[in-house]
């Protein structure tokens, strides 16, 4: 029998004044397309799907990103250098940061800079260089790395490593689980253990993200609605602090060597840069996130935890839980706290 994944997220506190639905700008809660960009009709299309900011983009495009709103990382070689057969360079990326620094300026779209993707832990030396420069020289913007996905006690000691090594601004990394048949639904199980162990992670006081699949390739299955929406709601069930889509055009990444892993289909845009279902599901999901965006992004993730099946590294109801029972189903909650408020257990009798 196939299995229906409930994700409750349990706000502990009241809300009164979600229901007007008015927001601004300055509490959007992060999305990210994560993918290379030069042209202003993609910056369009993912502004008007909800996408808050772009993982790469050259200084030229920043005044493009501004027009639509968007927060972007600036992706130059001469930062990130050769990613896949030269270690990283720390010395050569500070070396060159000045030069970019001056192009960029302090453009209002400007977020970040990228410094390098999936790395081993032999470039951690390196990249805490990478780090301490973009900190020196540019007080404010993040030094974006994002990290391999992962399981078991190797992969706690990596992001342990990780953190005391780098100094990161933020912890990112992407775990893709559409597997299976087509209209198998579910996610791969290894999906919640790695949103539980990177969630851990929080021990070190860093916000995380979680970048997930929004364009089919290689050996992932046809999207859903249903994919969208599950990979949203349960990363923000277990606290996550940002959302990247990985992709949203449906072609090869033109940056980073990186190799055309094939069968690109449907992402947001096709590989002729038109809209797809896909589209639609991103945009409804990002607005429905951004309805409680105000609120969510100021509480404080308390627990996670599981009715039925209990994947790897989470746990089930304890004496703590606010919810004690839900109906016959898989569940997962996530408690939150909101730091002017009393949590709602202080007044359970």
């Amino acid at each position: 029998m196939r299995k229906i994944l409930h994700l409750v997220m349990l706000l502990c506190l009241w809300l009164p004044h979600l229901a007007s639905g008015q927001r601004s700008n300055d509490k959007r809660f992060p999305f990210m397309a994560w993918d290379y960009v030069e042209d202003p009709r993609i910056l369009q299309s993912m502004h008007e799907a909800g996408i808050t900011s772009v993982a790469f983009v050259r200084p030229k495009t920043l005044n493009d990103c501004q027009k639509y709103n968007l927060k972007c990382i600036v992706f130059d070689e001469r930062l990130s250098g050769d990613l896949w057969s030269k270690p990283f360079n720390g010395d050569l990326f500070r070396k060159n940061l000045s030069s970019i620094i001056k192009e960029v300026g302090n453009h209002p779209a400007l977020w970040g800079y990228h410094v390098k993707d999936e790395p081993p832990e032999s470039d951690f030396p390196e990249l805490a260089k990478a780090v301490a420069g973009v900190n020196e020289l540019a007080p404010g913007k993040w030094p974006y790395i994002n990290l391999f996905p992962g399981e078991g006690d190797s992969y706690d000691k990596y992001l342990d490593h990780f953190v005391d090594m780098v100094h990161p601004a933020a912890l990112s990394y992407d775990r893709y689980s559409i597997i299976g048949e087509p209209g198998s639904g579910g996610l791969d199980p290894i999906f919640r253990e790695n949103l539980a162990q990177v969630r851990d992670a929080q021990r070190h006081h860093l916000p995380f993200w979680n970048i997930v699949l929004s364009s089919p390739h290689w050996r992932y299955r046809d999207l859903t609605e249903a994919d969208i929406r599950l990979q949203v709601w349960a990363s923000l069930a277990y606290g996550v602090r940002g959302i990247s889509y990985y992709k949203f055009v449906s072609k090869e990444l033109p940056i980073l060597n990186a190799d055309d892993l094939g069968n690109w289909r449907g992402g947001p845009l096709n590989q002729f840069e038109e809209k797809t279902p896909t589209w639609d599901w991103l945009r409804d999901t990002d607005r429905q996130v951004q309805n409680i965006a105000p609120v969510y992004l100021k509480l404080r993730a308390d627990d996670v935890y599981h009715f039925g099946d209990i994947p790897k590294l989470n746990h089930g109801l304890s004496e703590q839980s606010l919810i004690k029972s839900m109906p016959e189903g898989e569940y997962v909650v996530g408690e939150f706290t909101h730091p002017h408020r009393r949590p709602l257990r202080a007044h359970r009798k």
